[in-house]
């Protein structure tokens, strides 16, 4: 009998042991950070809808250019655009037509142009 008494014994001390052990464990974790709160508003992202195209023929003698842009971003008759060359700018071109495909010609209205410049509506 006194062999079982020492089992039953053993068992109840292993129990409330174990408990504090593992309350213990539990309590020692290191704090996990709280999770980002979530924005009101995703943010918005908007296309860049500038007219950009770039001077493919220039005729400074009677001064005109013809200009290709992309198929998605083209200019309007009478549009002003000014010409870049190296980031810096050197001109402005009104958009006179005629306007075939991605091309338009357009009138040099001020400074000058070469072969390559950007043209950008500002």
């Amino acid at each position: 009998m006194a062999g079982m008494n020492h089992a039953r014994t053993c068992r109840t001390m292993s129990i409330p042991g174990l408990l504090a052990l593992l309350l213990g464990c539990v309590s020692c974790q290191s704090p996990q950070p709280a999770p980002a709160p979530a924005p009101d508003e995703a943010p918005l992202v908007m296309p860049d809808e500038a007219v950009q195209g770039r001077v493919v023929s220039v005729n400074p003698a009677l001064r005109y250019v013809v200009m290709d842009f992309p198929v998605r971003l083209f200019p309007a008759l009478d549009q002003r655009l000014s010409i870049y060359r190296d980031g810096q700018k050197v001109g402005e071109v009104r958009v006179t037509g005629p306007i075939l495909g991605t091309a338009a010609a357009g009138d040099i209205v001020a400074g000058q142009a070469a072969l390559g410049d950007e043209v950008r509506g500002d």
